[in-house]
């Protein structure tokens, strides 16, 4: 065996001869050892536990003034179980050897050292050191690979090439349920039987052996060589990987068809808005008796029913206007108790359970009691021969990762409303899509497909979420999830209505790009007294507002217009005309502030489709209303 390259070596010489000392140090340094001495036991050890002197081998004399040789060793040893001692001795005694030997020093030389003698002897200690340090080298290799065998999420599996099971991580003994020893004894495609066809592409898998069957799980199995004949099989739980990317296409299905469903309900709502107006007009200039007041009224019926669609499109798409306030949960569910009943009917019998001390929310109450009717008409109808509506509410902790990842709402604590009912249940297919607006399971002409979808809206845009547990033949929870209100919102005021005349003679400045929405407004406003500017876009506003001498008290105007929209010109025109007044009209509004419902004393909305009462009634309220 080649020796090691002196020059690769430490060596540290301890001895207090000093003669003998400088003697051997010179030596070793003449043919290319990093050598440094040491006169006493207690230097020697001082070098040997800094990293620069730590010595690959050791010469050490027994007879030392301060410690005893052999038990430098030892204590050399201590630091460091890979350094070489070479024992340096005077008497070549067998009681020396033997000392030399139970300290398993490598070798002992005898004074006075040849130097032939002492290069040879180091050149075998070398070697050895070079082997030990290779073997802990390779173990240190081996246990860091084991501790990560060991640790590492996916389950894996070593096999030779017969499909004989050799080793396997916890993990792979978590996931099949087996020890190591019976995973050994139990052939690879007992366990494994996609294994030989082991592939990259994910796909649902069950695992079987025996006592234990895993099904439904998205595994994703690769194998590779690990060395000639054996193979290393890596299975990655792709199960909750793939929940989360259903949910997301889930979120993004829903989040486009909100999108469509919002535009087609705002352009709707403006043509609405004219045929309830124009027909609410011709009914009053028609008498009681006059034979054409019915056609005309027939026409006012289907527009406001459209009107409620196009209500629960805005629900769904999360873009109408909220005015929330703080409330108890419990006193809506109260309040609603005895409408419940009705719609329910007699053969379903409605029980409430609700917490004591439950946390107050932020919220819409009239939205909420829309919840609670939608997810109480929902339950009716999935119990056609009566059964049981169970409503309860509790104050609760939302953690990372609750209820299996299936909610998406932030950490915190929330009030939680279930609606549980004894019918005919839900299965998966029908569970994943329950939210879409349209989908419905009810015979034609039963049901619009639309009481679910507004509940998701409504509850998504008041900062919560909704969770569905149900199984075919066993009845369904819906669990409502509301954030607590904070402190702060709790002491926030309220805009306070007042009850006020419709009439009035301000100035109004109405902006609406629709041309027959624009000209009824004025006929609305005008017809009540008031003096009526009109512009059809923003940037037409702000050249009439800034070539109008007189004061305008309000401007009436759409949210979403070409060329600018009605937020950038309000806060335009505010800037000189501060004291005025303003009113959104929008059949939604996409705007941040707007869809959260924050309006201060200054700034009110009203929902498309309306009524000329409605219009000149919101007009005349927002003039009178009190600046905050």
């Amino acid at each position: 065996m080649t020796s090691s390259r002196p020059e690769s070596l430490k060596v540290l010489v301890v001895d207090d001869d000093a003669q003998m000392l400088r003697t051997i140090t010179d030596i070793l340094r003449a043919h290319g050892y990093a050598t440094s001495g040491a006169p006493t036991g207690v230097e020697a050890l001082r070098m040997a536990g800094l990293p620069e002197t730590s010595p690959a081998i050791a010469l050490v004399d027994l007879s030392l003034p301060d410690i005893d040789g052999i038990d430098l060793v030892g204590r050399l040893r201590a630091l460091s179980d890979l350094t070489e001692v070479v024992i340096l001795t005077g008497n070549a005694s067998v009681d020396s050897a033997i000392r030399a030997m139970r300290e398993d020093s490598y070798d002992y030389l005898i004074k006075p050292v040849q130097p032939d003698h002492l290069l040879a002897t180091l050149g075998r200690a070398g070697d050895r050191s070079q082997r030990r340090r290779a073997e802990a080298g390779r173990q240190e290799s081996e246990d860091r690979l084991r501790r990560i065998f060991d640790h590492v999420s996916d389950a894996l599996f070593i096999a030779d090439d017969s499909g004989r099971i050799l080793d396997a991580n916890p993990a792979a003994c978590a996931l099949t349920g087996l020890s190591v020893e019976e995973l050994r004894e139990t052939p690879l495609l007992t366990v494994l039987p996609e294994s030989a066809n082991a592939t990259s592409i994910p796909r649902s898998l069950s695992l079987h052996n025996g006592n234990v069957a895993k099904l439904n799980r998205v595994l994703q199995i690769d194998a590779a060589a690990f060395a000639p004949g054996v193979l290393v099989y890596t299975v990655r739980d792709l199960t909750n990987q793939s929940r989360l990317e259903e949910q997301l296409a889930q979120s993004q299905k829903m989040d486009a068809v909100g999108q469509l469903a919002g535009g087609v309900a705002h352009d709707f709502n403006n043509i609405l808005t004219v045929i309830m107006s124009y027909s609410s007009l011709l009914l009053s200039d028609f008498e009681e008796k006059d034979p054409r007041r019915e056609d005309v009224q027939e026409i006012s019926n289907a527009a406001t029913r459209a009107s409620g669609l196009t209500s629960q499109l805005l629900a769904f798409s999360r873009k109408q206007l909220l005015e929330p306030r703080v409330i108890s949960v419990n006193s809506v569910v109260i309040g609603l108790e005895k409408l419940l009943r009705r719609l329910i009917g007699e053969d379903i019998e409605l029980a409430t359970t609700l917490e004591p001390d439950l946390f107050l929310i932020h919220a819409d109450p009239g939205q909420l009691e829309q919840v609670l009717i939608n997810l109480s008409v929902n339950a009716r109808d999935a119990m056609p021969d009566g059964g049981r509506l169970h409503i309860t509410t509790s104050n609760t902790e939302l953690f990372m990762g609750h209820t299996d990842g299936r909610l998406a709402a932030a950490p915190g604590e929330y009030i939680m409303v279930a609606v549980t009912d004894t019918g005919t249940g839900m299965t998966r297919e029908v569970q994943n899509r329950v939210f879409e607006p349209f989908f419905t399971t009810k015979l034609q002409g039963k049901g619009t497909g639309l009481g679910l979808s507004t509940v998701y809206g409504i509850v998504k845009q008041s900062g919560g979420d909704v969770w569905i547990y149900s199984e075919p033949g066993h009845g369904t929870t819906f669990k409502v999830y509301f954030p607590r209100v904070t402190d702060r919102e709790a002491d926030a005021p309220l805009w306070e209505e007042t009850e006020t005349a419709v009439g009035g003679n301000e100035t109004v400045l109405i902006v609406e790009d629709d041309a027959s929405l624009r000209a009824l407004s004025a006929r609305i406003l005008e017809g009540n007294g008031y003096t009526v500017l009109l512009a059809r876009n923003g940037l037409e506003a702000l050249a009439i507002a800034d070539g109008h001498d007189g004061h305008i008290d309000l401007v009436a105007s759409d949210v979403v217009m070409p060329k600018m929209n009605g937020r950038p010109l309000v806060e335009k025109l505010l800037e000189s005309r501060p004291e005025m007044r303003v009113l959104f009209m929008s059949g939604y509004t996409d705007d941040e502030v707007m869809r959260r419902g924050v309006i201060d004393g200054r700034t009110a909305f009203l929902q498309k489709p309306f009524t000329p009462a409605q219009f000149a009634k919101k007009v005349r309220d927002v003039l009178d209303q009190k600046l905050q």
